[in-house]
């Protein structure tokens, strides 16, 4: 089953600038099923080099289920609903568009090597997963789309190169653009995101902006992030994961 957040009543797909995304299997199925999903999208993307993106998708969900999976004492795996795998489109920040493949597991770290160790047990796939991305890649602290309620966890991502040619993903009317994004974010499970005049949104401690076609906001470090409203999936993974590292305190 593949979910499309919807704004405003408007269904929000990988073709109209929103994110698909699939529930995954706890088991070894997992690399299977997220790949025959992502082949299926990439032509509509406009994505070369497809076998290296499969491939990449693969070592992304076993990495999921191995390293990202809730674990008892004994080292079995607990329940769980298991992982979700999104895929949406974005700008690069150099002007160019990119695909970007993400798989949200439970787990805010990686399990590390017994006894204690300073770096996470990733095994192999992550180091694939550079190569081939040309270091395009990375973790983050992030909430699930598919769940109800909403839990926290993390993503793992990797993006590749779309096209030349192909357009830029259909993006809100800027007018109403704060109002979208406040649809996402409480879809995500934020805690009731405020308007605030004459064109903001105030999440917690945080305040997002959006004039002349583009949102921008500060971090707690004072740093300006400005993303044009195109980009507003983007905006909001970015906002959720600001969220999740002030509420937990953990990178």
């Amino acid at each position: 089953m593949m979910k499309a957040a919807t704004v405003c009543g408007v269904p929000w797909t990988l073709e109209n600038g929103g994110c698909t995304a699939l529930p995954l299997p706890p088991d070894e199925t997992i690399a299977g099923v997220a790949r025959a999903h992502v082949a299926n999208l990439l032509p509509k993307a406009g994505v070369h080099d497809t076998a290296e993106v499969t491939l990449m998708v693969s070592e992304l969900a076993t990495n999921a289920l191995q390293h990202g999976t809730p674990r008892s004492a004994d080292g079995s795996r607990k329940p769980s609903a298991g992982a979700e795998l999104w895929v949406y489109r974005r700008g690069d920040g150099r002007g160019r568009q990119e695909l970007v493949v993400k798989i949200f597991d439970e787990l805010r770290c990686w399990r590390r090597r017994p006894p204690t160790g300073p770096m996470p047990e990733h095994g192999r796939g992550l180091d694939i997963i550079d190569m081939l991305s040309g270091g395009r890649w990375g973790h983050h602290a992030s909430r699930s789309r598919l769940r109800s309620p909403q839990v926290s966890g993390k993503a793992t991502w990797f993006a590749v190169p779309v096209r030349a040619g192909r357009g830029r993903p259909l993006s809100p009317v800027p007018a109403h653009a704060i109002e979208e994004l406040g649809a996402l974010l409480a879809d995500r499970g934020l805690d009731a995101p405020l308007p605030v005049a004459p064109a903001g949104l105030a999440v917690g401690a945080l305040t997002v902006w959006c004039e002349r076609d583009a949102f921008h906001w500060c971090d707690q470090e004072g740093e300006l992030t400005r993303m044009p409203v195109a980009d507003i999936t983007e905006v909001c993974e970015q906002i959720v994961q600001l969220h999740e590292t002030a509420r937990q305190g953990a990178p």
